[in-house]
């Protein structure tokens, strides 16, 4: 199945903006302005969208626009409200619509200029599954167990890529744990690379969230990554952000999420896959010590992408395809559609496997 994405939610909120703040060029005094719902409706999405994927800063600047045009129509939306008609729209109001029509246009172009590029799973013959389960940490002793009811504790996703050709599949599983900087999406490219050569790859998402406790909200899925950049980011502003300064706190720190992520995948891999070998791969601070994995993956081998040369944006994913927006403030790098560097690193892990 192809998985959608934050920018999906952003367009659609957008669109939304586009259609409330055009409306002055077309809605008869004669009818109820019901489009002036469509900003209250926006704010929704994008807070929907920031509590499925996390905070973004495209996602936060479409809440802020979409907040002021619902500030801007609330006299639209109390005259529906009481089911009244269109009177007029005064040249203040005309005014302020054209101008945040002018900003909507002008994030749209952004968005589209900056648009994830994405590899089609069914071009490249492959399955991508998520799954929601209830994980534990190292300090707790529940088994891991498939979250399949609402009130299930649901702090890990584990993502399945593989080649929908079972006959082309490998002897080999990847494992993968992203840095706590990125989630498993931010290397969508280099996954489904790597299953379309046969290989079959579980990656994980693991957040200490849990709706039964008073957690940290750094330490959900919602707010986790913008956390650690804003960190970064007020000790040494974009410099930090990009230059990657404390990769060992950050693996100090979040040492539990790592192993007990990398125990979790080790369980589902051996349950799933018990006769295949497993390949395990980390990115920056998630690449825990070689003796500690070997106790977790006995006989396996282990690679680091953050050793690939080509690799320019370690702890980050591969953003330059899957947050271009991102990666251009923040990393000074552009949106690349040729995928080279996820194309490079797949190729550089095959040969890995292979040796």
């Amino acid at each position: 199945m192809e998985i959608l994405t934050p920018w999906t939610g952003e367009m659609l909120a957008l669109s939304l903006l586009l259609i409330l703040n055009g409306r002055i060029f077309w809605t008869r005094r004669t009818r109820m302005d019901a489009l002036s719902l469509l900003a209250p409706l926006a704010a929704l999405i994008t807070i929907f969208e920031g509590l499925a994927w996390g905070a973004r800063f495209s996602g936060l600047a479409i809440l802020a626009l979409a907040l002021v045009c619902s500030i801007a129509n609330y006299r639209s939306l109390v005259r529906f409200s009481q089911r009244l008609f269109v009177d007029s729209y005064s040249v203040k109001f005309f005014v302020t619509s054209l101008l945040l029509l002018a900003v909507t246009i002008f994030f749209m172009a952004v968005e589209i200029q900056t648009r994830p590029v994405r590899l089609q799973t069914r071009r490249y013959n492959v399955d991508i599954e998520r799954e929601f389960f209830s994980c534990p940490l190292l300090n707790e002793s529940f088994p891991l167990k498939k979250a399949e009811r609402a009130d299930d504790k649901r702090n890990l996703v584990l993502y399945t890529f593989c080649n929908k050709d079972s006959g082309a599949q490998k002897d080999t599983v990847i494992v993968f744990v992203p840095d706590v900087l990125a989630e498993s999406l931010s290397y969508e490219p280099y996954f489904i690379l790597l299953a379309r050569k046969g290989w079959t790859v579980l990656t994980a998402d693991l957040y200490k969230q849990d709706h039964k406790r008073g957690l940290e909200l750094k330490n959900t899925r919602t707010f986790r990554r913008a956390a650690l950049l804003w960190s970064a980011y007020s000790l040494g502003g974009t410099g930090a952000i990009k230059k990657q300064k404390f990769p060992e706190s950050r693996a100090k720190t979040f040492h539990e999420i790592y192993e007990s992520s990398y125990r979790a995948l080790e369980q589902i891999a051996r349950e799933r896959y018990p006769d295949k070998k497993i390949f395990v791969v980390g990115d920056s601070s998630s690449f825990l010590p070689p003796a500690k994995l070997e106790t977790i993956f006995p006989g396996s081998r282990f690679m680091n992408l953050q050793s690939a040369p080509e690799y320019t944006t370690p702890g980050y994913g591969f953003v330059a395809q899957t947050n271009p927006i991102f990666s251009w403030l923040f990393l000074r790098k552009g949106r690349d559609k040729t995928s080279f560097e996820p194309s490079w690193l797949a190729t550089q892990t095959i040969k890995e496997i292979i040796k």
